[in-house]
């Protein structure tokens, strides 16, 4: 038994509607999990910055022993934030890389404008010893 042409058609674009909305929802996800991980990387960038200024405070006075002491800890501190953050940038870059493959399969060809929204920051250099 065959459907009359208006319900096969009725059937068809609910269908292809449907499809639409889960090719969304699977952009939306993959675009949503990496600027999860960018404002982790904010956060972290936020805190070195933060962290380089009281350095640079702590610079400004007489290298007494003490004074020392508390920046090769606040250097040390520095770095293991630098460390963080190289590695949430790598998981940022892995992120998107399975948002370009997901718009990839979805027939999706040109991602300027993506690269231009999720912009990863470059790998931050640790910081070396007075």
């Amino acid at each position: 038994m065959q459907l009359p042409q208006s319900r096969r058609d009725e059937v068809h674009d609910t269908l292809c509607e449907e499809l639409l909305r889960e090719r969304a929802a699977v952009l939306s996800r993959a675009g949503i999990a990496v600027e999860i991980v960018l404002a982790e990387l904010a956060g972290l960038d936020q805190e070195i910055q933060i962290k380089n200024e009281r350095l640079g405070v702590i610079k400004q006075y007489e290298q007494v022993a003490d004074n020392l002491h508390e920046r090769r800890m606040l250097l040390e501190d520095i770095n293991i934030s630098i460390d963080q953050f190289n590695m949430v940038r790598e998981k940022a870059q892995l992120k998107y890389y399975y948002l370009i493959v997901t718009r990839e399969a979805l027939g999706l060809r040109r991602h300027d404008r993506i690269q231009e929204i999720y912009m990863i920051p470059a790998k931050k250099k640790k910081m070396q010893a007075f």
